[in-house]
């Protein structure tokens, strides 16, 4: 009996050690194991109340698995996070800064919890998404994405539900979207237990369904609802539409074991619809509907298995995006020092409705230490990309002239450093050259671009927003490979009588001399003004500037009338002297003032240089004359600016040199000069070379640079080069090959850079062959113009997007089938034959325009063809050329802008003069050169130039608005004048409405007709016209880059 109670109490000692090691051990073993340090930024825009649960599950993991930040201290739930923070009386907001970015260390993890925000009435509730109140706080900013995108280098980004949705602005939400390589529906939705009104179902929903429907919201027990940002919505309901588990998640192939997590778990709170776009689905949301319930979906192209979990990786960086409110939950604290604390919750916890528990233990915690594990195999130094600087006589340079040569000092020493540039123009789509962007994040797009294709300069005209110089200073903090600025200050177009020298002028370009210079120093707090930037600057970028530029490209006019109303023609300053031309003396005297200015108020200098033309060059030019033999007649070489007049001042460190804008094409003179034929380079005779060659010759004293200097990718043609480098008409890879030529050659003759024109397509340009033909003119923003070479300059295509409408018609004979479609930029054909487009197919195409009463009522093939309305245009394809004829009276190119009656069938060319005629000053004549119109270039679309191709028995044709006499097609008017004009003025031109077009197809085989589609189902084929009054449009790439 004695040994039986000994053996009892042994056991039951055995077994309390067994309890005691168990309970006690994991915990020794949590305590022993080593931290994990690593940076992390956790962004919750959503902390209403001091429960902290937006983001209070994922801290429980953070202490689990003893993550501490790189001074080895833990995460603090309440203090450890950028966005909202509730005090007990008030709030305070942490945002990321420029500071957090400036740290040694980038940060391993970027976690964004919730951007939803904090609305008035949240401050006093404990609910979310209820009534919507005023918005206090909330949206990914952006500001936020750029300090975010600046810091994604060898590191994991999460993103989870609603980081995408209001208040984000969309422009951020779209480049989020992109960086997690996800595409977001616009429908998001969330598991309820009870649908009763006033219990979980926040307000604004009820208010949304009972607008939407015209109904009470009567509804009880479970369900799920899920609602789109365009306002539709639909409820789905335990026992008609699902019984139980509604929602669950799975994981996809082999991820389950690689997460080890636990599979077919359900999810019970909000979730979204998004769309893998380069990201790869490692789960999906899985809606267990019957078939009453997959239906409703259906009927709202709603699918019911979507991405839950998305991995996007790239060479930067690896993004994990949870469509979900995962990290909201509110897990137990004290037992995160328990090392199998999250093997029992995964064993233990069970499946409960309308609860996360299981979801939480079973797939988010193991999922969370996965990415953990990820981040921590990671190095993420931050390199020290401090820009180094020198002095001299206490002045801080960067760059400056020295023998000719622009230098930069680099590595404790000055080395040579040659201008590799583009030019920036900043109105995007629909906006005017005073409409530039604020938002950061698209010029830092821009600088990755543009040092990816190994450029190092940008250009600015005039003084940019403040968010420009933001985004220059972060990418050049954290990029290895720099981008530079060279800063023009503009003196505005509008010269009091045309004199330079007027008072209020030159003080109105001294102001802005020092609002520039402020600006780059990071120093200016510009009040609003009408035209030009403002704002405040606090962004120093003085060490990442080249030069400053003083000017623009100066009228002849102006500059002949500044020197016959002035009678000064010498200055002597401290920094710039001169002894020219009143005009130049000007110019001296505002680069003086520059560097004056900068010098005394920074103690920097930077080289300053004029900016001129070929119009102004100091050389006389013996083709450009006339038959008059007066150069006074001409626009250009009637004029002069020498940099060869300036000298430098005794307290000028930086140095100064010349700007010029050289393009291949214009003058005349480009092309005219004999002199400049004999210039050869690798691939034969190149007249630029020329002109460069004989321009460096005739500047002695100081540098040049080319400050413009590129080829147009438009259809249209202003001029044409016998070198083929014309105006316009140039297809996307000639452009790139071009480029590199002119570079080549401007690097051979010894100038400092080169720098093209420009980097995006800019639709508010015009050129003298469109100006007249754009009405209203202040609406061209609104479309993009392909006939006009300065419009389509850029390595960067500001595309519209394709049309999303289309007019489809069903053809009975050898025509199949034909789609007609616009966007702002195209009138679009899309025509399906029965046989295959050969050498003897012809097709031809009428259009009637405007007005049914008006146009050629004729098509004359093998036989006469009666049309039941009037058409203005021809089109006539055939397999080798396509051609746009326009009826005699409506023909822009001879003057005549009015449809008239006719019965003729007469159609003819577009033919222009681009090159006028000249007579040299030794008497030879040169000829005008033409160029058709009518002729549309062939190529697939995927090239800016092309309009048309053909594909087997599809014929693709896209017509430029500008060819169809359409003057603005955002508002549907087209050119409609009686009176022959043949150069008219901006806007004064008359023009008509019109609402649809109308089209005719007739095709024809060995010249004999075959088909005729005159009307469908005894309608005409009319294609209704759009307006619209905002742009959407997409970047692409052209192959020149």
């Amino acid at each position: 009996m004695k040994r039986i109670k000994i053996k009892s109490r042994v056991v039951v000692t055995a077994v309390f050690i067994i309890i005691a090691v168990l309970l006690v051990v994991p915990v020794i073993v949590w305590f022993l194991k080593p931290a994990i340090l690593l940076n992390i930024w956790i962004v919750d825009k959503t902390v209403p109340q001091s429960d902290f649960r937006e983001h209070g599950g994922l801290f429980w993991i953070f202490n689990f698995e003893k993550i501490k930040d790189k001074n080895q201290n833990p995460y603090n739930l309440k203090k450890d996070y950028f966005g909202f923070h509730p005090d007990s009386k008030n709030y305070r907001i942490r945002d990321i800064g420029f500071k957090d970015i400036q740290q040694k260390y980038y940060p391993d993890i970027i976690y964004l919890t919730d951007a939803y925000g904090v609305y008035k009435d949240d401050l006093n509730k404990n609910s979310k998404f209820d009534t919507k109140s005023k918005l206090i706080y909330g949206g990914i900013t952006k500001n936020d994405l750029l300090y975010i995108n600046a810091s994604l280098k060898n590191n994991i980004l999460i993103g989870e539900f609603n980081v995408f949705q209001y208040p984000t602005e969309k422009t951020v939400s779209e480049r989020l979207q992109d960086i997690f390589g996800v595409k977001w529906t616009g429908w998001y939705g969330r598991y309820y237990s009870d649908l009763s009104k006033g219990i979980e179902v926040p307000d604004f929903i009820v208010e949304l369904f009972e607008n939407r429907y015209k109904t009470k919201w009567n509804f009880k027990g479970a369900g799920i609802v899920i609602l789109s940002e365009s306002g539709d919505i639909v409820v789905l309901e335990k026992g008609k539409d699902f019984s139980k588990r509604p929602i669950t998640i799975e994981f996809c192939k082999n991820y389950r074991d690689y997460y080890n997590t636990s599979d077919n778990v359900a999810f019970y709170y909000w979730f979204e619809i998004v769309k893998p776009n380069t990201a790869q689905k490692i789960a999906d949301f899985k809606l267990n509907l019957t078939e009453q319930g997959k239906k409703r979906l259906k009927n709202l192209n709603v699918p019911v298995i979507f991405p839950a979990i998305l991995k996007n990786e790239s060479k930067e960086y690896t993004s994990y995006y949870f469509a979900g409110d995962f990290a909201d939950f509110q897990a137990k604290n004290g037992l995160y020092f328990y090392n199998i604390a999250d093997k029992l919750h995964q064993i233990f916890t069970f499946e409960k409705s309308g609860f996360q528990d299981a979801f939480y233990w079973k797939v988010y915690v193991p999922v969370m230490k996965k990415v953990i594990a990820e981040a921590s195999k990671k190095e993420n130094i931050q390199k020290d990309m401090v820009e180094e600087l020198t002095t001299e006589d206490g002045l801080a340079l960067k760059f400056k002239i020295q023998n000719k040569e622009l230098v930069i000092y680099n590595k404790n020493k000055w080395e040579k450093f040659f201008v590799k540039g583009v030019n920036l123009g900043l109105a995007l789509p629909g906006k005017y050259f005073t409409q530039m962007p604020d938002d950061p994040n698209i010029y830092y797009q821009w600088f990755k671009m543009i040092t990816d294709m190994n450029a190092n300069t940008v250009r600015l005209y005039t003084l940019a927003p403040p968010e420009f110089y933001q985004a220059l200073k972060v990418f050049n903090l954290k990029s290895s490979k720099k981008v530079y600025l060279i800063q023009e200050i503009w003196p505005d177009e509008n010269v009091p009588d045309k004199n330079y020298f007027n008072k209020s002028y030159t003080e109105e370009f001294k102001k802005e001399i020092e609002y520039a210079i402020d600006a780059l120093h990071g120093n200016a707090e510009i009040p609003k003004r009408m035209g030009r930037a403002y704002g405040k600057y606090s962004f120093d970028i003085s060490m990442y500037t080249i030069a400053i530029l003083i000017g623009r490209e100066l009228e002849p006019d102006e500059v002949i009338e500044t020197d016959r109303k002035n009678n000064i023609n010498e200055y002597s300053g401290k920094y710039v002297k001169i002894k020219g031309s009143p005009s130049e003396v000007w110019l001296g005297m505002c680069c003086d003032y520059t560097l004056e200015y900068e010098t005394r108020k920074y103690s920097m200098q930077h080289p300053v240089g004029i900016v001129s033309w070929p119009t102004l060059d100091p050389i006389n030019h013996p083709s450009e004359f006339n038959a008059q033999g007066r150069k006074d007649l001409e626009y250009n070489d009637k004029a002069q600016i020498q940099i060869d007049n300036f000298d430098l001042g005794e307290k000028n460190k930086a140095g100064i040199f010349v700007a010029y804008h050289i393009y291949p094409n214009y003058p005349d003179f480009m092309n005219n000069e004999e002199k400049y034929k004999s210039y050869k380079d690798e691939k034969g005779q190149f007249l630029y070379g020329g002109y460069l060659r004989e321009l460096r010759t005739a500047h002695k004293k100081f540098p040049i640079l080319v400050a413009e200097f590129g080829l147009s990718t438009s259809v249209g043609v202003a001029h044409k080069n016998p070198d083929g480098y014309h105006h316009g008409g140039i297809d996307e890879k000639t452009q790139g090959e071009g480029i590199i030529r002119m570079m080549k050659a401007i690097r051979k003759e010894g100038y400092m850079g080169g720098i093209i024109f420009e980097w995006m397509d800019e639709w508010a340009k015009k050129t003298w062959i469109t100006e007249p033909f754009m009405i209203p003119y202040d609406r061209r923003v609104l479309w993009h113009n392909k006939l006009d070479p300065e419009q389509n300059y850029g390595i960067l295509a500001n595309e519209a997007l394709p049309p999303d409408k289309k007019v489809k018609v069903s053809g009975s004979q050898k025509i199949k089938n034909i789609e007609i479609s616009s966007n702002p930029e195209y009138l679009y054909l899309k025509i399906n034959l029965n046989n295959e487009f050969s050498s003897s197919t012809t097709l031809l195409v009428g259009i009637d325009t405007y007005d049914r009463q008006r146009g050629e009522f004729v098509v004359q093939s093998d036989r006469k063809i009666n049309l039941p309305t009037g058409i203005e245009f021809l089109l006539k394809i055939s397999s080798n050329e396509t051609k746009l004829q326009v009826i005699p009276t409506y023909n822009w190119a001879k003057g005549k802008y009015s449809s008239t009656k006719s019965y003729s069938g007469s159609f003819e060319d577009i033919i222009f003069q681009i090159n006028k005629e000249r007579v040299t000053q030794d008497g030879k004549r040169i000829p005008a050169i033409y160029h058709n119109f009518s002729i549309l270039p062939k190529g697939k679309f995927d090239d800016s130039k092309s309009t048309w191709y053909i594909d087997k028995n599809t014929v693709f044709v896209r017509i430029p608005w500008g060819l169809l006499n359409v003057t603005d097609p955002s508002s549907n008017t087209v050119l409609d004048d009686s009176r022959t004009i043949y150069q008219p003025e901006r806007d004064m031109l008359k023009t008509s409405k019109t609402d649809s077009f109308v089209f005719y197809f007739i095709l024809l085989q060995n010249d004999k007709t075959e088909d005729v589609l005159l009307k469908q189902n005894e309608k005409l084929i009319s294609f209704p016209l759009s307006k619209w009054e905002d742009i959407n449009f997409s970047w692409r790439l052209k192959k020149s880059y």
